[in-house]
């Protein structure tokens, strides 16, 4: 983006402070109010539109945002001759057929999602299929080493994410930061795949741990950032959708490599998860930028512009375009520009950051705590330990991967319909009686009744993990935080997932050691008993709101949030 093309206005310190004052002082108010208001004069908004022109040398777009601007004012007007036949069919077609209506632009955001997705699942199950191969290469039979080669990622995911992140992206935006994260995933799968000792290859799990954290902080936040409301859920459920899909292709890897002799079958599996970060490289710039960092950062006209590539007609580009200046322009944030420091600083002083922080932590908890990422790691191990051949065992955990593709795909038609809130209610119970139910059939004398109760746990677990709390933590990540904070509140959360993963990849084998297998699980099926209760009293509901309008939604703070709750539940 040229130079002159860019509008910049700099705020001094004292301008800045003094925006995030009155906009942390708004989320106190207790009166409710629409971020975007609609039905104003026809008067007014031409008027608008006009300034809007004038501000930012915008006339070759002055009529095109004037029927946007008359259109987000009030959907009636476009029943009148100024639009249409074909704008008002596919207009319409956004809420009947929300997948349907997607325009090319945002075909291709949500391909990048899904490749990038890919590449998650595909390292987590390649690894797990290819551990006991190189711990009997590199005779590694220290339990905490053996946790270590596993973790290692997630250890520097979660250390290097917030800064790296916030940092990138204030300077390069969200396209840069996925394609340097997908130069660290090409060559990080690489690297461990010649490894010749544990130290080779832990440099190259902390490394790609590095690419890990990257490009899970900006990944969903750019989809939300780019997608319609009305389709925002499902489209944000591709990327936990392909998240699953690359841990059944991992599973499909090392199943074809397993009987492969020597160190080959091994150092296949783990390289082979080199091949989507390669794909996602070569597209990641064909959509266009996030319309909102865009705006956020100066670059108006261009928000513009890629507000009418992602949408599917023109004059629903300027509509979103006029609704998101409005709103922004509307909470005083287009001038709140904050340092680095003063976005960590916010996530935690300011009431509505602080709900929505602790709405995203929940989830990021429900989800790493209640036992999935044991079953992915730890399938062949778990089985192999049960007294199943290890052929049998990878084999097996194809469908732990399949099983929850399947499944986050049947909740991307589901989730803006029924909601979030509404699928994690209905979901986490079943999936902590899945895991006592895993725990308990691991004590089955006979093998092939052992064999296959279990696998039927474990695939039921999966269906509603898939369901419910694995796709939609990383969707309430990327929807709550306000602008202002919201690379830093997704770079934080993500900070937060990455360790405690480390944390519980860390502590399986010792906790499987002096627990018991059935033990351990018992422990994580417990927990979602936990986040479920936490759930109902404490996560608002957010499908098909406009990412500005939910500032609206989380302004009172969790306290209040909670207590409405309490009184509902007890008919006070």
């Amino acid at each position: 983006m040229s130079e002159e093309k860019k509008v910049v206005n700099v705020p001094s310190n004292s301008e800045k402070e003094s925006a995030l004052v009155e906009v942390e002082s708004r989320s106190t108010i207790d009166e409710i109010e629409n971020v975007f208001n609609g039905n104003k004069p026809t008067e007014e908004v031409l008027k608008e539109v006009d300034e809007l022109v004038l501000k930012y040398d915008l006339q070759e777009y002055q009529e095109l945002l004037s029927r946007g601007a008359l259109l987000a004012n009030d959907p009636d007007v476009l029943l009148t001759d100024n639009y249409s036949e074909k704008e008002r069919k596919k207009i319409g077609r956004e809420l009947t057929h929300p997948f349907l209506s997607l325009s090319r632009g945002m075909i291709w955001a949500a391909l990048c999602t899904s490749l990038a997705a890919v590449n998650f699942g595909m390292d987590e199950s390649a690894v797990g299929g290819a551990v006991l191969g190189y711990q009997k290469a590199f005779n590694i039979t220290n339990p905490n080493i053996q946790g270590l080669t596993l973790a290692a990622p997630y250890l520097a995911a979660g250390v290097l994410t917030l800064p790296l992140t916030v940092l990138l992206n204030k300077k390069f935006g969200r396209r840069f930061i996925v394609l340097i994260s997908c130069f660290i995933g090409v060559s990080g799968s690489l690297i461990q795949g010649f490894s010749n000792g544990l130290g080779l290859i832990l440099f190259a799990r902390l490394y790609l741990g590095i690419g890990m954290g990257l490009c899970s902080s900006t990944v969903p936040i750019y989809t939300a950032e780019c997608a319609p409301a009305v389709s925002r859920g499902a489209i944000l459920m591709l990327w936990q959708t392909f998240i699953a899909l690359g841990v059944c292709l991992g599973s499909v890897f090392n199943r074809a490599f397993v009987e492969i002799e020597g160190n080959l079958s091994w150092r296949l599996m783990i390289g082979s998860s080199c091949v989507a970060p390669f794909i996602t490289a070569l597209v990641v710039y064909i959509p266009p930028e996030s319309p909102r960092w865009l705006i956020g950062n100066g670059f108006v006209r261009e928000s513009l512009e890629s507000l009418i590539r992602l949408r599917n007609t023109e004059v629903s580009g300027s509509r979103d375009f006029y609704i998101l200046y409005e709103s922004l322009k509307y909470e005083h944030k287009l001038a709140a520009k904050l340092s680095w420091h003063q976005e960590i600083k916010s996530l935690f002083s300011n009431i509505r950051n602080r709900f929505a922080l602790w709405v995203s932590f929940l989830g990021i908890l429900g989800q790493q705590y209640g036992g999935v990422n044991i079953l992915v790691s730890y399938t062949a191990t778990i089985l192999t330990n049960a007294g199943i051949d290890p052929v049998t065992a990878i084999a097996g955990s194809i469908g732990i991967g399949g099983g929850c593709f399947l499944a986050t795909f049947l909740s991307s038609q589901l989730i803006d319909r029924f909601g979030r809130r509404t699928m994690l209610l209905l979901t986490l119970p079943v999936e902590g009686a899945c895991l006592f139910w895993l725990g308990g059939i691991l004590n089955i004398k006979e093998d092939q009744a052992r064999l296959a109760a279990g696998l039927a746990a474990m695939y039921v677990f999966v269906l509603f993990y898939g369901i419910g709390i694995g796709p939609i933590s990383f969707t309430l990540v990327a929807e709550t935080p306000s602008i202002t904070v919201r690379m830093a509140h997704s770079a934080f959360a993500m900070s937060i997932n990455w360790l405690l993963d480390f944390c519980l990849t860390m502590t399986w084998p010792k906790m499987a050691d002096s627990m018991g297998t059935s033990g351990g699980l018992y422990f994580y099926g417990a927990f979602n008993f936990l986040i479920w209760v936490l759930a109902y009293f404490t996560i608002p509901e957010t499908k098909r709101f406009t990412l500005e309008q939910l500032d609206e939604v989380f302004k009172h703070g969790v306290t209040h949030y909670a207590k409405q709750n309490t009184r509902k539940l007890f008919g006070k």
